[in-house]
């Protein structure tokens, strides 16, 4: 049987309660379950689990085993952390507190742009809870780069009378699918794509408005992390992976040279549905190797 929705729940950790999506196979056997370890899924920011749907379903009706995708902390409904400023390995964290009121010892991971920053943590700071680990899309910058992205990259939302908050809101998730930093308007910074479906716009929007006082936090905790650094201390079975749309994708190439036991697959048509389902697939295969 397909399964076409995923479960929804909460869990409460050290600040607060989590919001997690979940999906098991219903026609999974035993001998297969038993067998697997289930996968966990990360997203980007500013958004949340949601985006993440198709692809956890992909993953849970390709008889994957047990998928669990998080809100991080701060994002969609989940609570934000009690850092003033926190770090990836804070994130990481709260995800280490998930698996455990999870009663999940081990897991495989995946992450996407920001979940891919916050899974390299979990797998250094707790190798022992992570199987493999799957990085989708990472961002490497330069002291330059590091200080003009803090700067006006995530800018915090502040609500007021007028809503101006709402437009800020709608600017940042549409300029995001025109222009890579978003900041920069220009030919040079331009991905050549098309304006982003109007059902999507409103979708994301309405995801970075519920996280609008600490949407912020996570994005400038992946700009202060050093992958040159940290990516090299990932001790467990890895794949760095990229889509052909993806901005990031010459960082992940950079990125593969840092772990040279790692898989490197760039290249996929993105998040159509043919693109999820590959994406699974090519998941799927890296978890069962």
């Amino acid at each position: 049987m397909t399964i076409h929705d995923c479960d929804r729940a909460f869990a409460r950790i050290d600040c607060g309660l989590l919001h997690y999506r979940h999906v098991t196979p219903h026609e999974e056997s035993p001998e297969r379950a038993a067998n697997l370890l289930p996968s966990v899924l990360m997203h980007a920011s500013p958004s949340s689990s949601r985006s993440l749907q198709s692809l956890a379903l992909a993953l849970a009706n390709s008889a994957r085993g047990e998928v669990i995708a998080p809100d991080t902390p701060g994002n969609g409904d989940s609570a934000p952390l009690r850092q003033a400023t926190p770090e990836l390995a804070d994130y990481a964290s709260a995800m280490v507190q998930l698996l455990d009121e999870l009663k999940i010892e081990r897991a495989n991971l995946y992450g996407f742009h920001t979940g891919a920053h916050i899974a390299i943590e979990m797998a250094i700071a707790h190798p022992e809870r992570v199987g493999r680990v799957v990085l989708d899309g990472l961002l490497w910058l330069d002291d330059a780069e590091r200080a003009d992205f803090l700067a006006h990259y995530a800018p915090p939302l502040i609500a007021d009378h007028a809503g101006t908050q709402v437009f800020q809101a709608l600017q940042f998730i549409r300029d995001q699918a025109w222009f890579f930093p978003h900041f920069k308007r220009d030919p040079a910074h331009n991905l050549g794509g098309a304006a982003m479906p109007a059902e999507l716009l409103h979708v994301l929007t309405v995801e970075l408005l519920k996280a609008a006082p600490t949407y912020h936090l996570a994005y400038r905790a992946v700009f202060r992390h050093r992958l040159e650094e940290r990516l090299p201390r990932v001790r467990v079975p890895a794949m760095l992976m990229a889509d052909d749309t993806d901005p990031t994708r010459e960082s992940v190439r950079r990125a593969a040279a840092l772990l040279p036991g790692a898989k490197l697959a760039v290249g996929g048509e993105g998040w159509s549905a043919e693109g999820v389902a590959r994406k699974a697939a090519r998941i799927a295969e890296f978890f069962d190797a």
